[in-house]
């Protein structure tokens, strides 16, 4: 479990602290604590178990956009064995930044890296970076950039973005390409901008990109996999008129083509929840943390389960199912 904790308190912008703890037993263990200084917040970008128990991460400046070049893996604990020989290769290049990353148990290391200093009439395309025991130690695929980058040369960076799978040769690349912003400071993502996204939606089997159905969404806001392949994402809608602003879920089965996840109607106000997260099993088994909230006071928080959403865990309000 990592924890973050915001600090508005020791700077003048917001800054976090982020510590890893380790279950056993009935008991939560502090096993390591992210390094920070006057000039630099380290923070995870993502943690993974490489073989009996030994927690490895990635751990990426939070105060430098370009902050790919000074990356680094460790191992953050290994109780009672040899540790693992760090496999992440970074880069010479002090111009890009890590948008997202996920490591294996079999020590390979796939980061998303894009170019943080970008201009208008200048796209960058954003790129894989597949870092492996082995030779090669680094390999670099670029991602197609969307036409409406390629048409108007708009300068992007990557916002929400995942890396989604259970093995290197099999990975959802999830997220937008949010048009006309400057590159953030931090992992967490750029502020969204009001215009229209170009989904980042793309499938690398360990050594070339496929691009997926694009989502009918204008903005990927959180995406999940399930164990069949199946992709499930909460998004904007395209067309803002057919229900406000409320995000909706969708679900892809591999090779198939998405499918709308339609959220229940509370009966007592006579509306539907809105989504909030998603996290699925399978295309037969995807969860739902839906809210409804007519004001600070009445707000009903609920889990739903499977397409068709029943309600197994409710908030202040009675069971629906």
């Amino acid at each position: 479990m990592v924890l973050r904790t915001p600090d508005n308190s020791s700077r003048d912008y917001p800054f976090y602290h982020e510590r890893v703890f380790r279950l056993g037993g009935a008991r939560w263990t502090r096993v390591h604590q992210a390094p920070e200084g006057d000039y630099a917040e380290d923070l995870y970008q993502d943690l993974w178990d490489q073989g009996s128990g030994c927690l490895v991460g990635l751990l990426v400046d939070n105060e430098d956009a370009t902050n790919a070049w000074t990356a680094r893996q460790e191992v953050l604990d290994c109780p009672g064995q040899p540790a693992p020989r760090p496999s992440y290769k970074a880069t010479n290049e002090k111009t890009y930044g890590i948008a997202a990353a996920r490591g294996w148990r079999s020590g390979d290391v796939l980061a998303l890296e894009a170019h943080a200093a970008m201009k208008e009439g200048e796209p960058a395309p954003v790129r894989l970076v597949l870092s492996r025991p082995g030779r090669p130690d680094r390999t670099e695929i670029l991602l197609p950039l969307p036409p409406e980058i390629r048409r108007d040369r708009r300068k992007f960076y990557p916002c929400d973005t995942r890396l989604l799978g259970e093995s290197p040769t099999d990975v959802y690349v999830v997220g937008n390409h949010e048009l006309g912003i400057e590159a953030p400071q931090g992992v967490y993502g750029p502020y969204p901008s009001e215009e229209t996204s170009p989904p980042l939606l793309f499938h690398f089997d360990g050594t070339a990109v496929s691009e997926m159905p694009a989502p009918p969404t204008r903005r990927i806001l959180n995406a999940a996999r399930g164990q069949d392949g199946t992709l499930v994402i909460l998004g904007l809608p395209r067309d803002a008129s057919r229900g406000g602003k409320a995000p909706e879920v969708w679900a892809l089965p591999r090779g198939g083509a998405w499918v709308q996840v339609q959220m229940p109607v509370d009966p007592e106000v006579k509306a539907a929840y809105t989504p909030k997260s998603v996290a699925a099993r399978s295309l037969s088994d995807i969860w739902v943390v839906g809210v409804h909230e007519k004001s600070e006071r009445d707000r009903r928080l609920a889990l739903f389960r499977s397409h068709r959403l029943t309600e197994i865990a409710p908030g202040s309000g009675p069971t629906h199912r």
